[in-house]
């Protein structure tokens, strides 16, 4: 390894130990309150697809402007900006909504997943498959008939997962830091 990389890497180490205290603290914050934490991601989602959208808007009418536009360019960032408008102004309906889509996605998988075991009836974990997609479809039914406990459950294995990679950012700073002076 050449001593520019390894001295690199060793200046970021602060950066990647913020990184991992935020994703523990959000992930702290989200396992512990998972409603209020449901709600505050959703916001934030609604503010990074408001600022997505700007700059896409941005680089559409840039792009225009020099002759190489599109129709298509002019359409997505503006529905960028009004879905990110619900999510941050209106984060109950954004989550409402994003429960209902999970829901249908699910329910939909479900059935397919059911399907396919079915059409594989008598070859080898055609149960296993109809298992998961009698599973697939109870979960599906379930997030569209309690989606409130839906958000609970995903706030909470989600808050998980960001705890588990705020300690493996921390971690591998520590490891940066040690990596050279």
């Amino acid at each position: 390894m050449n001593n520019t990389a390894a001295i690199a890497r060793h200046s970021h180490w602060g950066l990647v130990m913020l990184n991992g205290v935020l994703l523990l603290l959000s992930g702290l914050f989200l396992a512990a309150f998972p409603f209020m934490g449901a709600f505050t991601l959703t916001a934030a989602f609604g503010m990074y697809l408001v600022a997505l959208g700007a700059v896409g808007l941005f680089a559409a009418l840039r792009a225009a402007s020099g002759g190489h536009g599109s129709v298509l360019a002019f359409v997505g960032p503006p529905l960028a900006m009004l879905v990110g408008a619900i999510f941050w102004l209106a984060p109950e309906a954004g989550l409402a909504a994003v429960m209902e889509f999970a829901g249908a996605f699910t329910l939909v998988a479900g059935v397919f997943q059911i399907a396919t075991a079915l059409g594989m009836a008598g070859r080898v974990h055609w149960g296993l498959m109809l298992l998961n997609g009698l599973l697939t479809l109870g979960a599906g039914v379930f997030i569209l008939v309690q989606p409130g406990i839906a958000v609970m459950v995903f706030a909470i294995f989600f808050g998980v997962q960001l705890l588990f990679h705020g300690g493996h950012a921390i971690r591998v700073a520590g490891r940066m830091k040690r990596l050279m002076p």
